[in-house]
């Protein structure tokens, strides 16, 4: 049965850190949102021109015009404010208040980026993996991760670290992906807590620790990360706590299943096919490798290997997102 790690977790990061939702304004803070846009034009202060920005983005005690918080982005960029410039290269790259514009997305990143905002460096490293130029656009990605994730920003560390993992952008260094790993679950990234639980789960590139690994997996688990339901399937199906607990892994492997993981699917259908008899199911077993299949898993189109799969299969056979 296999054990599934992920790939690259990219999630789109547009406004990191900069616009979110608030609570209701109360009257003094309507106020000075008033003055925003008269002390970005006259003081051409660079936070004051942000605010303007996302207020307007927003729709914050204004009528909501994209149009407006782009032009007032890229004034609190043009005062060198980093998380302004992050916004307008957001802004940019998904044309929203204006025509789309790439290359000036990645400009804008890069500005933010070097002006030490993490989440610009995080933009435009994705920027460059998911348009890849080959090993150069490589290699800056992973050192855009990288100087993200030295901006504490947990998508940055499990970005780099599964670059790392997989030799991508660099060479392959599993210490450096597991400490990376371990700094994004550290930062509360769900996805970081999955694969660095796995790595202690199999010990890989250091001790194994099951009791730490169920605990971060688990959390994971609760946390939205399908991998880390599979893997916590996998170990109440083993009993490698010491206990083994086939109902919570059905559940578990049916939750990551249904949510279209492909190794939730096959551990599932290997589960119904092989498992004890109060909970053998064939036909539901040919279902669960139906879908990992159609899913892209291949070793369930053929079934032929379904519990013994080697350790470096499970390794390389997940998905990136």
């Amino acid at each position: 049965m296999t054990v599934s790690i992920a790939r690259l977790a990219i999630l789109l990061s547009l406004l990191v850190a900069c616009v979110g939702a608030n609570a209701e304004a109360t009257a003094a803070e309507k106020v000075e949102a008033a003055d925003n846009a008269a002390v970005c034009n006259i003081q051409r202060d660079a936070k004051a021109c942000r605010r303007e920005a996302i207020r307007l983005y927003e729709g914050k005690d204004v009528a909501q015009d994209y149009a407006a918080a782009r032009r007032y982005a890229a004034k609190a960029c043009a005062a060198d404010d980093a998380i302004g410039c992050n916004f307008l290269g957001a802004l940019l790259q998904d044309g929203v208040g204006g025509p789309p514009d790439v290359a000036a997305a990645a400009r804008h990143f890069q500005q933010s980026c070097d002006g030490g905002y993490a989440g610009g460096c995080y933009n435009l490293g994705q920027m460059r993996y998911s348009k890849s130029g080959g090993a150069a656009a490589l290699a800056d990605a992973r050192a855009l991760f990288t100087k993200a994730c030295d901006g504490k920003l947990a998508g940055g560390c499990n970005n780099a670290a599964a670059m790392m993992k997989f030799g991508e952008g660099g060479p392959r260094d599993l210490s450096g992906a597991r400490r990376m790993f371990e700094a994004a679950c550290e930062a509360r990234s769900a996805e970081g807590c999955a694969n660095f639980g796995y790595m202690l789960m199999v010990g890989e590139a250091g001790p194994a620790d099951i009791g730490r690994a169920a605990g971060l997996l688990d959390r994971a688990c609760a946390d939205g990360s399908m991998r880390a339901c599979d893997n916590m399937g996998m170990i109440w199906m083993n009993g490698m706590t010491g206990t083994t607990d086939h109902r919570r892994a059905e559940a578990l492997l049916r939750r990551a299943c249904k949510a279209g993981e492909p190794n939730g699917c096959f551990n599932l259908g290997s589960l119904l096919r092989d498992g004890p008899d109060s909970i053998r199911n064939p036909g539901s077993a040919e279902t669960a490798f139906a879908r990992a299949c159609s899913l892209g898993h291949d070793q369930s189109c053929s079934r032929a290997n379904g519990a013994t799969a080697t350790q470096e299969t499970r390794a390389t056979g997940a998905n990136r997102e």
